[in-house]
């Protein structure tokens, strides 16, 4: 009787160890886990600064498009006003 009793409290013990090495494995996880979020917000937030550089980048290049846009009209406009008056009145 004794024996048996041995028996169930040994395989209890057993069961109970079982279960304490899952959890070892599952903290271990999310361990893991918590690191690879750790890395993943990180280059998050280096692809943010780099997105927002390149913005800046590209409003500053609209600026200056604008401007070498109207350049061109006017040098455009300036030489078909000069044609013109090259042909017509001169």
């Amino acid at each position: 009787m004794e024996d048996r009793r041995l028996d169930r409290i040994e395989q209890k013990i057993d069961k109970l160890s079982e279960v304490v090495i899952s959890m070892a494995h599952v903290e271990e996880k999310l361990v893991t886990l918590e690191e690879q979020q750790g890395l993943m917000l990180e280059k998050i937030y280096d692809t943010d600064q780099k997105y927002h550089k390149v913005e800046r980048r590209i409003d500053a290049n609209e600026v200056t498009i604008v401007i070498i846009n109207r350049l061109f009209w006017i040098i455009v406009t300036a030489l078909a006003g000069a044609y013109v008056v090259q042909t017509f009145l001169g």
